[in-house]
């Protein structure tokens, strides 16, 4: 065998190792053993890391930054993930990832600008839209939290959670006829709710209804006001 074959079947042998290493990091990942799934990214990362194809490490990056979330490590969950965007700037997850971490120590500026990154991206993508107004939500701008979270629920029925939030704004904000509206759309649209959901929009549901209740009399005893006025000026 010349050496330049020998080479070459060296370089096929090491990306089918790093190609196996990182499936089973993945599939450790996706089982929920995180412990194990970090040992195997970071001995990708750390031994063969520089022969890995550029995505390949990018999602390494971005898997160990996810853990690190998980494990509430958000100095090393943002370091990788920042990693992870300086090697592909054009894949959205990066960056959801990445305003969920800042969302989570509550940076809500560095929060909007990942989330707002991610949807740019791929502005279809309704889990993005969600957090983004959610975000907002968590900053007071009820307004644009609410824009946003229809938005959310518009581009996905089966997005619970953007409907949920959107119902909760709605119920915030006095808007009880529509958050009725929303939770209708929420039990129609999802027929196996998990039980502690359905008890929440149930619960909201009564409270819509107690406050459409109140305004109904408060707009009664304005219009009793107004007569008892208008007797005494005449």
């Amino acid at each position: 065998m010349f050496k330049g074959e020998l080479v070459r079947v060296k370089k096929v042998d090491r990306l089918r190792y790093n190609t196996w290493l990182f499936q089973a990091a993945e599939n450790f990942y996706e089982r929920g053993n995180f412990e194990k799934a970090l040992k195997y990214f970071e001995r990708l990362n750390r031994q063969h890391g520089k022969f890995l194809e550029p995505s390949m490490r990018a999602d390494c990056y971005a898997y160990m930054g996810d853990i690190y979330l998980f494990n509430e490590d958000y100095t090393k969950a943002i370091d990788y993930l920042t990693k992870a965007i300086g090697i592909d700037d054009s894949f959205p997850h990066y960056y959801y990832l990445l305003g969920m971490v800042y969302q989570t120590q509550e940076n809500w500026r560095r929060s909007i600008e990942e989330f707002e990154a991610a949807a740019k991206l791929e502005p279809k993508n309704s889990i993005y839209i969600e957090e983004l107004g959610r975000t907002y939500v968590f900053t007071g701008n009820l307004a644009e939290g609410e824009k946003l979270l229809k938005k959310a629920w518009k581009l996905d029925h089966e997005n619970v959670g953007a409907g949920v939030e959107l119902a909760g704004v709605m119920f915030s904000v006095g808007k009880y006829r529509d958050c009725v509206e929303i939770i209708d759309e929420i039990v129609k649209s999802n027929e196996n709710l998990h039980d502690g959901i359905v008890e929440y929009l149930e619960s909201l549901r009564a409270d819509c209804m107690m406050g459409m209740d109140e305004k109904a009399k408060k707009r009664r005893r304005g219009r009793k006001k107004k007569k008892r006025a208008k007797k005494k000026d005449s």
